[in-house]
């Protein structure tokens, strides 16, 4: 090995143990040893992989025997294998995915994405499990030389999945960067270890194999082609759809404004897919639904659809004004005169 592809190596070992060691340390051992002492323990890695290295490369220029490059890739496996196991046993005893029951209540556009994703995997604990059962034997098949590639191609999809859901849903950097370190620590094994596969993955045929082999992959470029262009999308008027906030609110002419959250005051209205309405009386449990139907002359009429013992419609006239909307009709036999503002 070159001297840059041993530091690259030393660098991905240290990285797996510090990250490894970082978090487990500071989820078992924070109750006796301080989190600062954890995290400088963490960066230590670093330095003992570059005088590993630095070793390393005087004793094969010496032409001297070296196992440093057996060791630190055991060592990467047994640190990757340690924390898929870890991260298998903690979501079976049910140490991952938590979530306030409080927070459970809130509305759903308050919650962060990485509150998100907690409350989506919290919902089904046999999922989860299934999750935590396939880490775990990705884990076991890792630690041995004879079955990491087996496991490394189990802890691929799974490792693609956690990181990209990880960047996309704004988790914390230290999250992102554990996932990162874990899919390459895999894909440099899956690499060491299943080279030789590569060139089995595209499959060598005669031209004479099929009469017709444009056939196929004609139809799979014309039929999503076709639907796209003959299907309505739900989206039905873009420049409308959003959440508004209710402003200068008049009923009957007498100007409305919620002061406390138990007033029960018009304060939202949302525009959605399908020309679907939604009314919010100050509270995400006071709506009403339905639908709506607009000309082009502004004409607005809305029929509600829930609660079903709510008022039958809402008809009058909607003026669009860059981010903002003048909405006035008649609702309950009442004048409703309000400015929407988008947020």
């Amino acid at each position: 090995m070159k001297l840059y592809q041993k530091l690259l190596l030393g660098l991905l070992s240290a990285f797996v143990v510090g990250l490894v060691f970082r978090r487990l340390a500071s989820k078992y051992l924070s109750a006796i040893v301080p989190l600062d002492l954890i995290y400088i323990a963490a960066y230590l890695p670093l330095f003992i992989a570059l005088a590993v290295v630095l070793i390393w490369h005087s004793r094969e220029r010496r032409g001297l025997p070296s196992l440093h490059k057996v060791w630190l890739r055991q060592l990467i496996a047994f640190c990757l294998a340690l924390d898929l196991a870890m991260f298998g046993i903690q979501k079976l005893q049910k140490l991952q995915m938590l979530i306030p029951l409080g927070k459970l209540d809130e509305p759903f556009s308050s919650f962060s994405g990485y509150n998100l994703v907690w409350a989506f995997f919290h919902f089904s604990y046999g999922f989860t499990a299934v999750i935590a059962l396939l880490q775990i034997m990705a884990a076991g098949l890792i630690l041995f030389n004879r079955t990491r590639l087996l496991g490394s191609l189990v802890a691929f999809p799974m490792l693609v999945f956690i990181t990209l859901m990880d960047f996309f849903y704004a988790m914390p950097l230290g999250v992102l960067a554990q996932g990162i370190v874990l899919l390459t620590a895999v894909i440099y094994f899956i690499c060491a270890h299943g080279s030789h596969l590569l060139p089995q993955l595209i499959i060598r045929t005669s031209n004479n194999d099929t009469p017709v082999k444009w056939l196929w992959p004609t139809l799979f470029v014309l039929i999503p082609i076709l639907s796209t262009i003959t299907y309505q999308h739900p989206n039905r008027h873009p420049e409308l759809t959003g959440k508004y906030r209710v402003e200068n609110l008049k009923i009957n002419g007498i100007s409305y404004q919620a002061k406390t959250s138990t007033d029960s005051i018009l304060t939202n209205v949302y525009l959605d897919l399908d020309d679907v309405v939604g009314f919010k009386w100050n509270d995400h449990r006071r709506v009403r639904i339905g639908n709506y139907k607009l000309d082009d002359q502004g004409n607005i009429d809305m029929k509600w659809r829930y609660p079903n013992t709510g008022p039958g419609q809402f008809n009058g006239k909607l003026r669009r004004e860059g981010m903002r909307l003048d909405l006035n009709g008649e609702m309950e036999g009442k004048r409703y005169q309000m400015v929407l503002i988008k947020e």
